[in-house]
């Protein structure tokens, strides 16, 4: 901004030494502005520049903050995990085998499976078993797009008057299972046969801690019709360890978690859940350990 000089006194011969010792004096004044204002200006400077700091110190400020591809993975929604999973090149998924001893148990009922992933096993169920319906349920929107993409090639695929029939009786959507409230169990109806709840329940209990899970839990009940079944493969706490590190958050929750996988059961069947029965479906004889899961089925009265 451009400065404006106020002093428009018209200076007279007859006063010569006077001005030119106000001219000597204003010069001085200014000059003595000008070092009080260098002065404050460094002053101030001074007081708020930060700390020298190390050069380490600085990218960590300056830069971008990193961002752990861990985070992506939180809920156990891994793109690769039927990679994992499978051990053949048919892509046959181990538990089949389990699931295919008993195939009354699928054979034109109405399925509901949480945590499908990318939809792989749904799909074989509902090929293999001959469902009535199937819906997947996945919280990573990018799987259940991949799911639904897999979906829509097979019906392109299918014979044209194929009817209501597997690939058209599959559906996935993308959502939490986990409600925001207890309340809204209470308008939760039975609409499912049968419910999967496979290698779900680690993550379900990372993220939601014990109040999440035992909810979840209800709501299973709930959403089965009368004679449902819950077909269950639970994680071993064991596995829980290695994925407390992926935030601060799940490192909180593992550390309050206070009800066990070895106590799922006996929660279950409480009078606060209601399920009548379980019984041991059987376990994949899977080549990695940490693979062998049962698999449980709890009977709704």
């Amino acid at each position: 901004m451009d400065e404006t000089n106020n002093n428009n006194t018209q200076l007279v011969e007859k006063e010569p030494v006077k001005c030119a010792e106000k001219r000597v004096n204003t010069t001085l004044e200014n000059q003595e502005t000008k070092r009080l204002k260098t002065d404050n200006d460094h002053h101030v400077e001074a007081a708020s520049r930060p700390p020298p700091q190390s050069p380490k110190k600085r990218l960590q400020l300056n830069g971008k903050p990193k961002h752990s591809k861990d985070l992506n993975f939180m809920y156990g929604n891994y793109k690769h995990y039927y990679g994992k999973r499978i051990l053949d090149k048919e892509f046959h998924d181990i538990r089949l085998d389990i699931l295919g001893s008993q195939p009354e148990l699928f054979r034109h009922k109405q399925l509901l499976d949480i945590g499908c992933n990318s939809g792989h096993l749904s799909i074989q169920i509902a090929r293999k078993f001959e469902v009535k319906s199937l819906v997947g349920l996945d919280i990573d929107r990018s799987l259940v797009k991949d799911a639904q993409t897999t979906i829509n090639q097979l019906k392109r695929q299918a014979e044209p008057g194929s009817g209501q029939g597997f690939p058209h009786n599959i559906r996935f959507v993308q959502g939490n299972y986990v409600l925001e409230d207890d309340i809204l169990l209470e308008i939760e109806r039975p609409q499912f046969d049968v419910i999967l709840c496979l290698s779900v329940t680690k993550w379900i209990h990372l993220n939601f801690c014990d109040a999440g899970l035992k909810q979840a839990f209800r709501r299973m009940y709930q959403q089965l019709r009368p004679g449902g079944k819950l077909i269950l493969e639970p994680q071993s706490f064991d596995g829980y360890k290695r994925r407390k590190k992926l935030s601060e958050q799940i490192r909180e929750n593992y550390n309050s978690i206070k009800f066990r996988p070895e106590e799922f059961t006996e929660y279950l069947l409480s009078s606060e859940v209601g399920f009548a029965n379980m019984e041991l479906m059987g376990t994949p004889d899977h080549c990695e350990a940490g693979f062998k899961r049962p698999i449980q089925i709890f009977t709704k009265t």
